[in-house]
């Protein structure tokens, strides 16, 4: 006869399949909506500036659905919303790529954007609600899948984009994609499990912890999305490194992040999150130091892959702590987390340009670095210790 804590676990073990093919899927979505986006750019006659814009509606999409995921997550609860947001994903996907002109566009990749914010923010705590009822984390692998996801829809959406034009090649990953997801997402715990009723179902303001991991959040986001950007720039530009060479520098650093969050679970059980977290902040700023005070395009692409391995855990484990709360509050504290995390993404090209503008890349990337002491420094107060 199985006692109830047994049940638990096993049915914690069977969600976490499920919330890995949810988190496989949402990487895997934005992965082959990156290769259509030259496509789209060139079918529509869109200037760079244009193309910013209708991307910024993206944003603009999921950043408004994430403020409002919380009381959503409060009331039905995120096993819902991942089941409705996962199949809204898939079909959006086709979309853009036929879409005829800029307005009809702008407003799919608004919708776009609000389905993908939204899953997001419950596929995270869903994983944090299934790593409680474990026991042990898994949140960093769960993440490490999205890097996977993004990988694959890139490298086969890239393939499938030879022989089929950009709505049928989306249509037929969004088809595979949503029976891997219909086949386990019976599995997710029940909604009950992480629902809070109509007392926790209205807007929230954030408390003084939270907002602590969203700042923490905010800045991670911000370096990551810094490599994203302006890595190849610096290489060519200030390093000299040929074409071929200045692209390595993000593939380095996205294959370190994904390779550390499929360690970070066990880094994390082993070492505690407050740990882990400073030496993965101190690791990146090290590897940004490298990559500044290298003197060469070989150095600089070392240091932007640990400055990847450094980051790797620090957002997975600022979402675990977020999900820690036992008193219905997780949810909201995740969504406001994700969106401060998010608004970081938005904000940062801005801060980093303007920086790079004023002064350099180089001087850009050492605020980077700033930024990553200032992690390492602030994790003791923002991630919780485990208790006992």
């Amino acid at each position: 006869m199985r006692h109830g804590r047994d049940v638990e676990v096993e049915d914690a073990r069977s969600a976490r399949w499920a919330t890995v093919a949810a988190f496989l899927l949402n990487g895997t979505v934005f992965g082959v909506w990156a290769t259509q986006i030259p496509l789209i750019k060139e079918s529509l006659g869109l200037s760079a500036a244009v193309l910013g814009g209708a991307l910024l509606c993206l944003a603009a999409g999921a950043l408004t659905a994430m403020i409002a995921s919380g009381p959503l997550l409060g009331r039905i609860g995120s096993a819902p919303v991942i089941r409705v947001t996962a199949l809204l994903f898939c079909v959006l996907l086709p979309l853009p790529g036929l879409m005829p002109d800029l307005l009809s566009l702008s407003a799919v990749l608004f919708l776009f954007g609000a389905a993908g914010g939204t899953m997001d923010v419950a596929m995270n705590a869903h994983g944090a609600l299934v790593e409680r009822r474990l026991g042990r984390p898994i949140m960093s692998s769960l993440h490490g899948m999205w890097s996977l996801g993004g990988l694959v829809g890139a490298g086969l959406g890239g393939l499938l984009l030879q022989v089929l034009p950009p709505a049928a090649q989306a249509g037929l990953i969004a088809g595979l994609l949503l029976v891997l997801f219909l086949a386990l997402q019976s599995r997710f715990l029940p909604s009950a499990a992480d629902a809070t009723g109509p007392s926790g179902s209205g807007l929230a303001l954030p408390d003084r912890g939270t907002l602590l991991l969203g700042a923490l959040t905010f800045l991670s986001f911000m370096s990551e999305g810094a490599v994203l950007d302006w890595s190849a720039i610096y290489l060519r530009d200030s390093l000299a490194a040929a074409a071929g060479l200045a692209g390595l520098g993000f593939a380095v650093f996205s294959g370190a992040m994904a390779t550390g969050r499929f360690c970070g679970d066990w880094l994390r059980h082993h070492l505690g999150g407050v740990t882990l977290v400073r030496i993965g902040s101190v690791l990146a700023a090290a590897g940004l130091a490298l990559t500044l005070l290298g003197g060469g395009p070989v150095t600089a692409i070392i240091g932007f892959g640990l400055t990847g391995l450094g980051l790797s855990n620090v957002v997975p484990v600022l979402f675990s702590a977020a999900g820690a709360a036992e008193d219905g509050s997780a949810s909201r504290a995740i969504a406001a987390v994700a969106t401060l995390g998010y608004a970081g993404v938005l904000a940062g090209p801005a801060l980093f340009g303007f920086v790079a503008e004023a002064s350099s890349v180089g001087t850009a990337f050492a605020m980077i670095a700033a930024f990553a002491v200032i992690i390492a420094l602030a994790s003791g107060r923002a991630v919780p210790r485990p208790r006992g």
